[in-house]
């Protein structure tokens, strides 16, 4: 999709709608411009791998539409929507929406750090995200030991596309939809100015 195409859908469509066709449903810029045809098989992997159904793993961000949907960290309300590669190599964005995964994974982070021992340096932009349903797995202890299929999934693909692999945990799709959805707005009112 075109940068102008997406803005002009901000402009007319309601976000539930632009996330539900676009950010879900329509194609992956990756997969049909930088490594075609393989993203079943990638999806198909990654939902082996974690014992996620396949319709549960969602790309997004830059490598779902070709450009970044977010905000300059200048200057929050401008959107550059900086085309996929374009800076830098861009990572490639992956929402997991599992609430047994989420919970697993909540569980191996409390039994790792016990009742007493709950701080390290990201704790609140772990808590703020967790908050929101959902684990930004950036934010973890350096010393958690993710769950070996995680890791075993990002390093795979980090490998074979030669880009950082980012996976976030949805505890539903609920928690998802509301997150792009809002972020939509953002847009929306921004294009607005």
């Amino acid at each position: 999709m075109k940068k102008e195409d997406f803005i002009s859908i901000c402009k007319s469509q309601k976000p539930d709608i632009i996330v539900q066709k676009h950010i879900i449903e329509d194609e992956t810029f990756f997969f049909t411009n930088v490594v075609p045809k393989k993203e079943f098989d990638f999806k198909k992997d990654i939902a082996n791998i974690l014992n996620v159904h396949i319709r549960d793993i969602v790309i997004v961000g830059s490598g779902k539409l070709g450009f970044s949907l977010k905000p300059n960290n200048a200057e929050a309300g401008l959107y550059l929507f900086n085309e996929f590669d374009s800076v830098k190599k861009s990572d490639l964005d992956v929402g997991i929406i599992s609430s047994s995964l989420f919970d697993k994974e909540m569980k191996n982070l409390y039994d790792f750090k016990g009742f007493h021992k709950n701080n390290w340096d990201n704790k609140n932009s772990f808590a703020k995200y967790t908050l929101k349903g959902r684990i930004a797995i950036r934010f973890l202890p350096i010393d958690f030991k993710l769950t070996d299929e995680i890791k075993k999934a990002v390093e795979k693909y980090k490998m074979e596309f030669g880009r950082e692999i980012n996976i976030e945990i949805y505890k539903s799709w609920h928690y998802f939809e509301t997150y792009h959805r809002e972020n939509i707005k953002n847009i929306q009112i921004n294009l607005l100015r």
